[in-house]
């Protein structure tokens, strides 16, 4: 029954593949081939192990088979639906789209006609007519026959061959940024492919596979062709990134130097970061775009490029990029820095302390080499958990080395957190040197320097196990510094609310003076438009949340929402908007649609 079901409803999802790209070679045919019964195969399997045990009890076979067909008939008529709502929005249907769709009662943005209802009612009933026939079937016929016996346990063993198959080559695919693949995935509902770059240079796999140079993009990345007059002085740009620097870090105890260039320059005093983990955050800071888009710019082989990165390039630029981390081991060098992927360098060392020094002393010769105007990056990672400094920067005691049995047990935070602070006073005193360097070169007045984070971090501040980031989407692990001197401009703090993806297209708008209008490249917009930011798209690795002044509303890999005040608390009574639904969805779908003329996002 598990099987027949496999098949059925791989079948009425088989209109999906027709947004797949066009296979040229053997190995893009059999993935293509393969996903979905893989995909439904997953589930089928999983089903079977679970239900395997009910069988021994006597007369089960008839309830058991019941439920596989109610449980497949109901996911086949919501492939049905999905297959219409992805068609219209390229979005696929879940559960917070559920939600908005009964809180629309004003039928403002889903007005749905009598004839579509009556649509999905007569694909209904067929899906409840066809399992009543394959109940009939398996249960009066394929049942009461010897020579079917074993025909199960084949089929079974044939959907385990096919769901490795296609998870192997999705890895390979994804190691290989090998876009016919990777870029299906996102057309699949319900399908979350496993990544590894331990088969990476399979050489088997890379001689089925086709030419993948011609391969068009899934992503309206720009919208437009850009249209940029250039800056109007070249300045220097240089980007630091610090690993989980949450926002009251910033302070003159802990990050004197950073903090007193706050006071001379741009200082923007509520920002979030729209990422709460390194891969989402440095996406949305490099991209401008929500961090829901990661996996389907991954999927085309980075969709060329950040606009920002390619604006530099045509303006002739000299890019350094150096990172402490290992950027490349989570796609950040395929992705935001693809342009340039050639010139990106990772600090050495013994430690992570090295590695910074390194990162900067590398900075520092990449800035006095540099006759033209330069585009630098970099990415500290000392602040990182388990939070590293010297001897010498121990400055906020009593310390602690944190392990996660400590965290578990929900142990005093001071002492990890004095560590943090450390780190953090480490990390400054490298920012400044950087700093006095380009004050040493000359550079310093014609170097718009920009200071942030990728993420913030947590100590705990909601619960008393509560660590690190990534685990929820409080101010917590969403606000950061952003701390910018940008020569002509007059020192100024800000207080309104900014995102992560306010950077690049403010970096866009008001220094390489675009003409687009900033939802051609971004969602977000300039950091200095005053204008409420009432709600913002913010991800971890396995889930995101729409974040508003009252809290989040988050929601899981399959889109079930949970409303979550400031303190990460339960909020049954809190509730989003219509209009901020509409607004997030547009947000998550704007690149994914064909550009049409004269059109703007929802406001």
């Amino acid at each position: 029954m598990i099987i027949l079901n496999v098949v059925f409803v791989s079948l009425v999802s088989s209109g999906f593949t027709s947004y797949f790209p066009e296979s040229n070679g053997l190995l893009d045919f059999a993935y293509q081939f393969g996903v979905l019964p893989s995909v439904w195969g997953l589930y089928g399997l999983l089903a079977g192990l679970l239900l395997l045990p009910f069988t021994l009890i006597p007369h089960a076979k008839w309830p058991l088979m019941v439920l596989i067909a109610f449980a497949s008939g109901v996911l086949a008529v919501v492939l049905v639906i999905d297959g219409f709502i992805y068609e219209i929005y390229n979005y696929h249907i879940n559960w917070f789209f559920v939600e908005a769709f009964f809180a629309d009662e004003g039928g403002e943005f889903f007005d749905v006609s009598l004839k579509t209802y009556l649509l999905f009612s007569f694909a209904a009933v067929l899906v409840t007519v066809f399992e009543l026939f394959l109940l009939w079937w398996v249960g009066f016929r394929l049942s009461k026959r010897d020579h079917y016996k074993w025909v199960g346990v084949a089929a079974g063993f044939v959907l385990f061959a096919n769901v490795l198959f296609v998870n192997v080559v999705h890895s390979w695919a994804y190691a290989q940024n090998y876009m016919p693949i990777t870029s299906i995935s996102g057309h699949v509902p319900f399908y979350f492919p496993i990544h590894s770059r331990s088969i990476a240079n399979s050489e088997l796999l890379s001689s089925l596979a086709s030419d993948q140079d011609e391969q068009e993009s899934h992503i309206y990345y720009p919208r437009s062709p850009m249209v940029c007059l250039g800056p109007e002085e070249k300045k220097n740009v240089v980007m630091v990134v610090l690993e989980s620097w949450r926002g009251d870090m910033m302070t003159s105890e802990i990050s004197p130097n950073t903090y007193a260039l706050a006071q001379d320059g741009l200082w923007f005093d509520d920002h979030h970061s729209n990422g709460t983990v390194t891969t989402t955050g440095i996406f949305s800071l490099m991209y401008g775009l929500v961090p829901t888009y990661l996996d389907l710019v991954v999927a085309n082989n980075g969709a060329g490029g950040p606009v920002l990165i390619n604006q530099f390039k045509q303006q002739d630029y000299r890019f350094g990029v150096f990172a402490s981390g290992d950027i490349e081991r989570i796609k950040i060098a395929d992705t935001s820095f693809s342009p340039v992927k050639e010139v990106v360098e990772h600090g050495q060392g013994e430690d992570t302390i090295e590695k910074d020094r390194d990162v900067l002393n590398r900075m520092k010769n990449f800035v006095s080499e540099s006759d033209e105007p330069f585009f630098g990056w970099m990415f500290f990672n000392s602040t990182h958990y388990l939070y590293y400094y010297p001897e010498e920067f121990e400055k906020f005691k009593p310390t602690s080395k944190p392990s996660l049995i400590d965290f578990k047990q929900g142990k005093n935070p001071e002492p990890y957190l004095n560590r943090y602070k450390n780190s953090i006073y480490f990390v400054d005193s490298l920012i400044q040197d950087l700093v006095d360097h380009l004050k040493k070169e000359g550079r310093w007045e014609d170097t718009i320097l920009i200071i942030t984070s990728d993420h913030a971090e947590e100590f705990a501040d909601t619960q008393a196990t509560r660590f690190g980031h990534g685990s929820n989407f409080t101010r917590y692990q969403t606000e950061v510094p952003l701390v910018i001197h940008w020569p002509g401009k007059e020192p100024q703090k800000f207080d309104y609310r900014t995102h992560s993806v306010d950077v690049s297209a403010t970096l866009l708008t008001d220094y390489m003076n675009c003409e687009n209008p900033a939802t051609d490249f971004s969602n977000g917009e300039s950091l200095f438009d005053t204008h409420a930011r009432d709600v913002q798209v913010v991800s971890s690795y396995y889930n995101y949340a729409f974040v508003t002044d009252e809290g989040a509303f988050v929601q899981n890999p399959v889109g079930l929402p949970k409303a979550k005040d400031n303190d990460d608390k339960d909020a049954q009574g809190m509730r989003l908007k219509p209009e901020l639904m509409i607004k997030t969805l547009d947000q998550m779908r704007w690149f994914k649609d064909a550009p049409k003329s004269k059109e703007t996002p929802t406001e």
